[in-house]
């Protein structure tokens, strides 16, 4: 166990014994989501005060890592693409799984100038990729080995060479990207946006939404939002490194679908959080956070 996690479980327990209270529930998921689970875990602790939920943000594919592991797992887990909870289904660390919100990919910016240049239609207007690639603007992108925003933001580039028929487009956009703006989760690109130090970045909607910052909708058939063009953006793949070590996986792409999961050793306030969780009352907060609304549903075994 490393000493950072040493250190958040001694804090956990110092916090409950100081409130007085009896259990802790503990929640890693995916830094897209931490305004939402901030929100309900302050809501659920009002309402049972002797329950304490501690909170672990960061990469996706990292918090899924961090449940193989040897330290502790978390009660609850969720991250931003339900397929990778899929096997672990099948692991015996899980007992249950949902679908339980979606999102879309932007193209989020600090300069609202690029915005006003840039028109998705309109034969006035040039398309978004055009002006990135010819003015030379800095873009970033999380890592795709590590969060799947980074490899959505590839698919993207993949369907939008097909969109817009222009061969050639995802290997520039690919070329043009500098090492240095893909980070490891996509918080850290709207902190840089935010900080006038990037001036553009491929983010989804809710984050660009929760970060205040103007943003390009980029079409349907791209940006990874929308059921309807399932089959279209199945057209689109790219190999990354898998959750499990030294190995790769092929991901293709599908309308981003959010999954949490309850693992064997949560406790029955675990389970209350989580129906708390994907209630109505708290779907209704999806939508104004900046999420998609789709139905819940029960995650089957890979």
């Amino acid at each position: 166990m490393t000493v950072p996690r040493i250190a958040t479980l001694i804090l956990t327990a110092l916090l409950a014994w100081c409130q007085g209270s009896t259990e802790t529930i503990t929640f890693f998921h995916t830094a897209s989501l931490s305004p939402l689970v901030e929100t309900v875990s302050k809501r659920f602790e009002s309402m049972h005060p002797d329950v304490v939920v501690v909170g672990e943000s960061g990469a996706g594919l990292d918090i899924i890592r961090k449940l193989s592991g040897q330290a502790p797992g978390p009660d609850l887990l969720a991250i931003s693409d339900r397929r990778l909870l899929e096997r672990l289904l099948d692991s015996g660390r899980v007992s249950r799984a949902f679908e339980f919100l979606g999102n879309d990919v932007v193209l989020a910016t600090r300069d609202s100038k690029f915005l006003s240049a840039t028109r998705l239609s309109g034969r006035s207007h040039r398309r978004w990729y055009e002006i990135l690639l010819e003015r030379d603007y800095s873009y970033g992108i999380a890592d795709p080995d590590r969060d799947p925003p980074g490899y959505c933001a590839h698919l993207v580039w993949k369907l939008a060479e097909i969109h817009y028929q222009r061969p050639g487009l995802y290997r520039r956009l690919l070329n043009g990207l500098d090492s240095r703006w893909i980070c490891p989760e996509s918080g850290e690109l709207a902190a840089l946006l935010r900080a006038d130090v990037l001036d553009l970045a491929f983010l989804y909607r809710s984050t660009a939404l929760q970060n205040n910052l103007p943003f390009l909708d980029l079409p349907p058939q791209i940006s990874l939002g929308e059921t309807p063009y399932r089959e279209v953006y199945s057209q689109a793949t790219l190999r990354v490194t898998a959750a499990a070590p030294d190995s790769m996986a092929e991901i293709s792409g599908v309308p981003i679908r959010y999954g949490v999961v309850l693992t064997r050793e949560s406790s029955p306030w675990a389970e209350r959080y989580l129906n708390y969780l994907l209630s109505p009352e708290v779907q209704a907060l999806y939508r104004e956070l900046g999420y998609r609304n789709v139905p819940v549903t029960e995650i089957p075994p890979w």
